[in-house]
């Protein structure tokens, strides 16, 4: 168990550093991100196989933010595969969820239902419930 959660705080530190610019629609102090990013190299560079799809999922928001959008979908779906390789079945949920968030912003709903839907069956299997819910209740399906 401790293995498996090596390398989550600064994960989602990034993870939900990014979601605030996002939804702000800026890129906070570059300084920040840079700190933040660093922390999660070092990882990554220790570990690569256990950080690889938090890395790209990390680079996916961060192309987001910079409006790189071509970038941002391939990372997306790269951090999908390499979550789903791992084994790790929340993260794999965790960067179907956020895919989803990212196609709901361009407007392509298909898509968008797709990463979703895919995310609402991985938090199940993981066992979940409340964030099915979550989901299953903001998330237009």
């Amino acid at each position: 168990k401790k293995i498996e959660m090596h390398g989550m705080v600064p994960f989602i530190d990034c993870l939900v550093y990014l979601a605030s610019s996002v939804k702000r629609k800026q890129n906070n102090s570059a300084s920040e991100l840079s700190e933040k990013l660093e922390e999660m190299k070092k990882l990554f560079s220790h570990s690569p196989r256990n950080n690889q799809h938090r890395m790209l999922l990390i680079e996916a928001e961060v192309a987001y933010l910079k409006n790189d959008f071509d970038v941002a979908m391939k990372k997306y779906d790269t951090a999908i595969i390499a979550a789903e390789l791992i084994g790790y079945i929340h993260e794999q949920a965790i960067c179907n969820e956020k895919a989803g968030d990212f196609f709901m912003s361009q407007g392509n709903m298909i898509r968008a239902t797709s990463h979703y839907s895919c995310a609402i069956d991985l938090y199940r299997q993981w066992g979940a419930q409340a964030k099915v819910d979550h989901l299953c209740k903001h998330v237009p399906l």
